[in-house]
């Protein structure tokens, strides 16, 4: 998740005057560990304001770890049936869907979580590098591809948000000449991992090229 991105949620989420104690469900939370210590952002400017706001906030993971609540996969109708107990009003599906090989069925599952009348805040990368977690499938769907993945959901708010670029995150490293050093040379030896290469060529492409990322926020249908 990228700083402007945590920070333009927190204000979609606020701009919906949600009462204290609403369940707000972050699904494909990943760790307490990389939401506080590898992009404390995450906390700072997303899920520390919500608290602080009165929201109930659930972390759902895959990987069980410290910082997950809830700990299985979307897909399984009981883990389902488990999770909407939490009566979630707002979810959050960050960056997740570019990761999956079945992008839409995941997202139906999302819309499954939701009661009635909520909210879901859906973010995919639009122009970003190539970045597998375990996979990357480069899909990089336009706002309003996105919305339509929720059949019949309200689009509420749609946008492209500009994040920076490459040459930001190096300089935010502090060793941003170093690592470009590196990088450069290791793009020089196509046929040495070329897994590993394809993941630090591609990113090098967006050194000066601005990242985007997809935002939509929707509403579920009432009834």
């Amino acid at each position: 998740m990228r700083i402007e991105e945590a920070r333009e949620i927190t204000s979609w989420i606020r701009s919906l005057n949600l009462p204290a104690g609403t369940v707000c469900l972050n699904v494909g939370s990943s760790t307490g560990h990389f939401r506080t210590q590898v992009q404390p952002h995450i906390e700072k400017f997303l899920f520390a304001p919500l608290r602080a706001d009165g929201l109930h906030v659930v972390h759902c993971d895959l990987k069980a770890a410290e910082g997950v609540d809830e700990v299985g996969d979307l897909l399984d109708p009981e883990f389902r049936k488990h999770l909407k107990r939490h009566d979630a009003r707002i979810l959050i599906c960050s960056n997740l869907l570019e990761h999956l090989t079945e992008p839409q069925t995941f997202a139906d599952s999302c819309a499954d979580l939701v009661s009635p009348g909520g909210h879901a805040i859906v973010t995919v990368p639009r122009s970003y590098p190539y970045h597998p977690d375990p996979i990357d499938t480069m899909f990089r769907p336009a706002p309003e591809d996105l919305a339509r993945m929720f059949a019949d959901w309200a689009v509420e708010r749609q946008q492209v948000l500009v994040s920076g670029n490459y040459a930001d995150d190096l300089r935010a490293s502090g060793r941003g000449a170093e690592i470009l050093a590196k990088q450069v040379l290791r793009t020089l030896l196509p046929v040495y991992r070329p897994s590993q290469w394809r993941h630090i060529a591609h990113r090098l492409l967006w050194l000066w090229r601005p990242y985007t990322l997809s935002m939509v926020l929707l509403q579920k249908p009432a009834s």
